[in-house]
């Protein structure tokens, strides 16, 4: 019988293992995705077209995504409920991570909610469809939507590549003082190099 400890500590290595695979890796071949709209309307239809052609589409949707990105989400605001940063008395850099990694995973939350169902689930259930290039560019036309994109996007790539720093020390790839601190470096380079890819739309 697994006890309450073991419980949790397994279900922390799940949270932090399902925030880099599949989630994270499905961010990176979103934006790679969406980055094919820089060749026109008609490139980003046939890529958008190609892949709801996939088979068992629905069902890798379902499996290899939604439940991931639920069950990473619920258990991580449960974290954050129960998590105590303290800005005050603790204003270390890592301290202020840990505290961004909680407030942009919130952030992450609402705006994933708000994008998956005004486009993927809209598309689908309305439209009868898949999005489509003039469908987003409509969307974004709107200030207020994309000003939503814009600090979600953010939210998104700090909360993935900050993640990357909290899994590499929670499963032990890194484990010196120096190791983490290089990795800090190279982490908060990755947000910044996906946040302007992700905002270049």
């Amino acid at each position: 019988m697994i006890s309450k400890a073991e419980g949790s500590f397994l279900l922390r290595r799940i949270h932090s293992l399902t925030g880099i695979v599949p989630i994270g890796g499905f961010l990176l071949f979103h934006f790679f995705e969406n980055a094919s709209a820089k060749r026109g309307p008609e490139a980003f239809n046939k890529t958008v077209e190609k892949i709801s052609e996939m088979p068992y589409l629905f069902a890798m949707e379902m499996g290899l995504l939604l439940l991931p990105i639920i069950f990473h989400s619920v258990y991580g605001l449960f974290i954050t409920a129960s998590s105590k940063p303290n800005l005050v008395n603790n204003s270390y850099s890592r301290n202020w991570a840990y505290f961004m990694q909680r407030l942009t995973g919130i952030i992450g939350f609402g705006y994933l909610t708000y994008h998956i169902l005004s486009t993927r689930v809209w598309a689908l259930l309305v439209k009868g469809s898949h999005i489509t290039f003039a469908d987003m560019q409509m969307k974004l036309s709107d200030p207020m939507i994309f000003a939503v994109y814009m600090v979600g996007i953010a939210a998104i790539t700090f909360h993935f590549a900050n993640g990357i720093w909290s899994f590499s020390i929670t499963w032990g790839l890194v484990k010196t003082a120096e190791g983490q601190k290089r990795l800090s470096y190279l982490t908060m380079g990755l947000f910044a190099v996906l946040c302007v890819i992700g905002w270049d739309i």
